[in-house]
């Protein structure tokens, strides 16, 4: 009889832990289910969030709207002459590819920079372009577009666009666009800036520490050597500052970022 009754107290004893345990880990379980829940909620919010961010980001301005025009400078390989053109930026209903017209003649590097100025104009205006097509086009006499040096007039070309806004008709500008929408370094720039003169262009922008220049002037001289004249070519640096060169005719200001162009191009 006591043999039987320490038994049922032994079974008994387990029969308990074995409610604790299963108490235990059910408590464990629900826990973990809750902070499940909490995630599965918070990154519903931040889905949410990033939605809505988008919806905001894809509102785009009528494409009535999205045609610019700006100045552009450039060099011409043939004789190094400054020469002054156009670039147009024209938006439309599309899926999202970006189209540079190679006539004339548009080199690689150039296209490059029609990208990276059309990110930099995407970034700036915060606009979704993924369902529009943006088409850019020179006007200029030369026969081959090289170098990025457009850049920034595109950048600001698309910027206008995207907004519907004018850019200023005597303004012009040479520097090339980096990520970031920073302003980066050009040449041929005291070519650029008498042909900008010249076409009657009231403001010319340039990179960063670009006002002042160092450039190369040639000289000859002659020497009379048995009765025989030779010539030598040479070259001796020489500063200008393109405030001082062009006082009185056109105004020259540096720029850093695509903030300063906007600020000075934009209507």
């Amino acid at each position: 009889m006591a043999r039987k009754n320490v038994i049922i107290v032994v079974l008994a004893l387990l029969l308990i832990l074995s409610v604790f345990s299963s108490l235990h880990i059910y408590q464990q379980q629900q826990r973990v289910i809750d902070t499940q829940e909490d995630i599965i909620e918070q990154l519903t919010s931040v889905r949410s969030a990033g939605r809505a961010a988008i919806e905001a980001k894809q509102t785009f301005i009528n494409v009535s709207e999205g045609v610019s025009c700006t100045n552009i400078v450039a060099v011409r390989t043939d004789n190094q002459f400054g020469v002054l053109g156009t670039v147009h930026v024209e938006i439309k209903n599309g899926t999202g590819n970006v189209l540079v017209n190679t006539n004339p003649f548009t080199d690689l590097t150039t296209q490059y920079s029609v990208r990276e100025a059309v990110k930099v104009a995407e970034d700036y205006t915060n606009r979704d372009v993924t369902t529009k097509d943006i088409s850019i086009y020179f006007d200029i006499n030369g026969t081959l577009i090289g170098g990025p040096s457009a850049g920034a007039a595109i950048a600001a070309a698309a910027i206008a666009a995207m907004e519907g806004k004018t850019l200023k008709p005597d303004v012009v500008i040479t520097g090339t666009i980096e990520k970031g929408g920073y302003i980066g370094q050009v040449g041929a720039v005291l070519e650029k800036v008498e042909a900008a003169e010249k076409n009657g262009m009231t403001l010319f922008l340039v990179p960063k520490g670009y006002k002042k220049l160092t450039y190369y002037e040639q000289k000859t001289k002659e020497y009379d050597i048995f009765g025989f004249t030779f010539v030598r070519s040479y070259y001796v640096p020489k500063e200008i500052d393109l405030g001082e060169h062009m006082k009185g005719k056109m105004e020259v200001e540096e720029v850093s970022t695509i903030e300063d162009v906007v600020a000075y191009m934009i209507l």
